[in-house]
């Protein structure tokens, strides 16, 4: 298969690069900062809403599959994020460049509590992103599960519980619900993205975690 990953110099992106390079297939490493790459695997850095750019970057792929997210210094509630369009703009520049190309393969990394998993979330964890400068992220990332829902492709939204670092567990849940301090690791979240992607079955939105299952 070849993929390409937008977010790749990420802290998942870098991941899912490195573990779709292993398994064999033919990665385009998307990113807009630096980034170092496994060997074989191309590296294109831009504009990741420039539909022009996408598109040299999309050349024969079987599916794109997007890292992205806002770049922000941290959670404190007076931090806002770089670029609080970015997530819009590039949905955007994705669905166009992706026409473009003719693919309809999509996979995008979200999070828990957006979109209908909203219910799953336990009530500290509502006043937190309320009290916090994730106020500033979930609208952003609803906003480009919209667009993407209704590109009329074939797209998977990722949602990961809280993201923490260290090797992959390989312990990796589809909760119903959500408890206490869900969290899992970026490597697993980057592992479970791979097999998904592969699956002959198309899922549109499914919330992973290794703890905090109800």
């Amino acid at each position: 298969m070849k993929i390409a990953v937008l977010g790749a110099s990420g802290a998942i992106g870098r991941l899912l690069v490195a573990a779709a390079a292993a398994g064999g297939h033919d990665v385009i490493a998307v990113a807009r900062g630096a980034f170092t790459a496994p060997a074989g695997v191309r590296v294109a850095r831009g504009d990741l809403t420039s539909v022009a750019f996408l598109e040299s970057c999309f050349d024969d792929c079987d599916a794109v599959v997007s890292c992205l997210g806002l770049r922000i210094k941290g959670l404190a509630p007076w931090n806002t994020p770089e670029d609080k369009d970015f997530l819009d703009n590039s949905a955007d520049a994705v669905i166009a460049a992706m026409k473009g190309r003719g693919i309809r393969r999509l996979m995008a990394i979200s999070s828990s509590g957006i979109g209908d998993s909203a219910t799953m979330l336990p009530g500290f964890f509502k006043a937190f992103i309320a009290l916090s400068a994730m106020r500033h992220v979930w609208p952003a990332l609803n906003r480009m599960e919209e667009r993407y829902a209704d590109s009329g492709f074939d797209v998977t939204f990722v949602r990961p519980t809280g993201l923490s670092d260290g090797p992959a567990t390989g312990t990796i849940v589809e909760p119903k619900k959500l408890v206490g301090q869900a969290q899992i690791a970026r490597a697993d979240v980057a592992a479970w993205m791979l097999a998904e992607l592969q699956r002959p079955d198309v899922r549109r939105a499914v919330v992973i975690t290794t703890t905090g299952a109800g």
